[in-house]
C-alpha cells in the first residue's frame, strides 16, 4: 500500500499570517486575520521538517 503523501507548504494560512502581520502595522483589525492564518494552518510552516525530500 502506497504511503500518504505529506501535505505540502499551507498557503492560505501564510497569506493570512502575512496579512495580519501587514494589518498589525497599519490600522488594526489584525486579529481575524491571525484567527484565520491559524485555522488554516499557517503556524506549521514554522514546525515542518522539509528537509527529508521525497521518498
Amino acid at each position: 500500500m502506497a504511503s500518504p503523501v505529506k501535505a505540502g507548504v499551507p498557503i492560505l494560512g501564510v497569506i493570512f499570517l502575512a496579512l495580519a502581520v501587514f494589518k498589525f502595522f497599519t490600522d488594526g483589525g489584525w486579529i481575524v486575520w491571525l484567527i484565520l492564518g491559524a485555522l488554516f494552518g499557517g503556524f506549521g510552516i514554522f514546525s515542518a521538517n522539509r528537509s527529508q525530500g521525497i521518498k
